[in-house]
């Protein structure tokens, strides 16, 4: 009797543990792996090949309406020059997350979105000519920032109209921006296919260089474009010559740019019905760290919305508002470079500034 039910027991606990595995392996086979191709392709044709065309519009934009300035200079069109100039900058704060494959390749971020600039060197160059814009020593007397510079410093219109060296200068820099990209997108192109199926993590692997490039950018936002002016990193010494974009005052505008370009990033798209982060987070269960990232996104840009003045101007009157953006960017480092990442397998490889 007592053998009957011994062996009533366990072939009990045998079917219990049968039927467990049997359940486990049918709500595996009810979750399928997350399609991390569909997030690549996603990225690559809704987000990055859009951004890079409108980029190369802008560009040329910016050629057309300077050429036209070079030939007429008058206020009204260095206004144009100008408007133009705005578009293609604010258009780069998508653009260089995306610093890997053709972009990386070509050097081109480090060339284009370098700042601030070197003002001796751009006169030095200008006044001695004989230069080589692609020399490393002129690596901060190139890009947007110097055009912020060339296009915005005091008299500018009577530079350009007195000094053909000044214009001449001021156009290479723009040829030279347009010329490159126009190789990247054009490889960019090439890349695609290999970048949507390149799903792995290790850190070679495309999905590994977005989430890395991602972060990276981020760090530079919250670093470059406010930590460092802010005096963040000096003792909380106050640092405006290293404040992008200075010279037109539109550093907080490309700080909120930047902070849109990320989100959009994050949610797949602006409406979030594309595959991004967001949507692997959510199939990993970790749905509270999802809306706690999108949330904070939207609370760093909402906050740069209330300021009104340039960031040098608030630094001077409004330094606890700027604290409290700071702290707000700050606060989601730890989301997207440690929660997030260590949820998706994939290792940061950089080297930032400050060890956060």
């Amino acid at each position: 009797m007592n053998w009957m039910k011994t062996s009533f027991v366990y072939i009990s606990l045998i079917a219990l543990v049968l039927l467990s595995f049997s359940c486990k392996k049918d709500k595996e086979e009810e979750t399928p792996e997350f399609n991390k191709s569909e997030l690549l392709t996603n990225v690559a044709n809704n987000i990055i090949t859009p951004a890079f065309s409108e980029f190369e519009a802008d560009l040329n934009a910016l050629e057309t309406s300077f050429l036209l300035f070079q030939s007429t200079p008058n206020q009204s069109n260095l206004d144009l020059v100008r408007a133009d100039w705005k578009a293609a900058y604010m258009q780069w704060q998508t653009v260089k997350i995306f610093d890997f494959g053709p972009m990386r390749d070509n050097g081109f971020k480090g060339s284009t979105g370098t700042y601030p600039t070197d003002s001796n060197q751009v006169n030095s160059n200008i006044a001695n000519g004989g230069y080589s814009l692609g020399s490393v020593d002129n690596v901060d007397a190139i890009g947007f920032s110097a055009l912020d510079y060339l296009f915005y410093r005091s008299n500018a219109l009577s530079d350009f109209t007195t000094s053909s060296s000044y214009m001449q200068y001021a156009l290479e820099v723009i040829q030279k921006i347009k010329t490159e990209f126009t190789v990247v997108n054009t490889q960019w192109a090439s890349y695609k296919s290999s970048f949507i199926s390149s799903t792995g993590t290790e850190s070679t692997s495309a999905f590994s260089l977005l989430v890395n490039e991602f972060n990276r950018d981020y760090e530079l936002a919250k670093n470059a474009k406010l930590g460092i002016p802010l005096g963040k990193q000096s003792l909380d010494i106050q640092l405006p010559e290293y404040i992008e974009a200075r010279h037109s005052g539109i550093s907080l505008e490309l700080l909120k740019e930047s902070m849109l370009a990320l989100r959009m990033v994050y949610l797949g798209d602006n409406t979030s019905s594309g595959q991004g982060f967001y949507d692997y987070l959510i199939h990993l269960e970790r749905s509270s760290l999802a809306e706690s990232i999108n949330t904070r996104f939207g609370s760093i840009i909402v906050k740069i919305g209330t300021f009104n003045n340039s960031l040098e101007s608030e630094m001077s009157s409004n330094v606890s508002g700027l604290n409290e953006l700071y702290s707000l960017i700050e606060g989601q480092v730890v989301n997207i470079k440690t929660d997030m990442t260590s949820a998706f397998g994939v290792l940061i490889t950089y080297q930032d500034s400050d060890g956060d």
